[in-house]
């Protein structure tokens, strides 16, 4: 019993804690500050693993680029102003989080990015319209 109340208190503190952080990343992007947004990407680019990678995406509100930092691959800059697909749904590497395919203006290799639900708005505003972000 006393692990099933453990899991229970892991699962309620944990929402409760990202509800707090996707709040504290909203009034950081509208006041105009930088933000990181914890993901998962996935490339078939040069240089990209085969599988999904964890890391964060820094967004800094009007920039015309977005940073994804992660320990494997190091920091990989992805222009804004791109659009977004539907997944690949049997790729996915949490089926937790919400998957969207970004790609990138001027065509290339597309960037499949896992992101907490709460937190997807907020990523494609930044990805699509950077100028937006502020407003979001």
């Amino acid at each position: 019993m006393g692990e099933l109340a453990g899991e229970l208190m892991a699962l309620f503190a944990d929402g409760f804690l990202r509800r707090l952080h996707v709040a504290r990343t909203r009034r950081r992007l509208a006041a105009g500050r930088p933000v990181r947004v914890p993901c998962s990407a996935r490339s078939d680019r040069p240089g990209w693993q085969p599988g999904y990678v964890n890391g964060r995406l820094r967004i800094t509100p009007g920039a015309a680029l977005v940073d994804f930092g992660s320990r494997v691959l190091g920091h990989t800059e992805l222009a804004a102003g791109g659009t977004f697909h539907e997944p690949e749904p049997d790729t996915w590497h949490s089926q937790d989080w919400a998957a969207t395919a970004y790609q990138p203006p001027g065509g290339g290799h597309p960037v499949h990015l896992q992101v907490d639900s709460r937190y997807l708005p907020l990523v494609q505003a930044a990805l699509t319209d950077p100028r937006a972000v502020r407003k979001a």
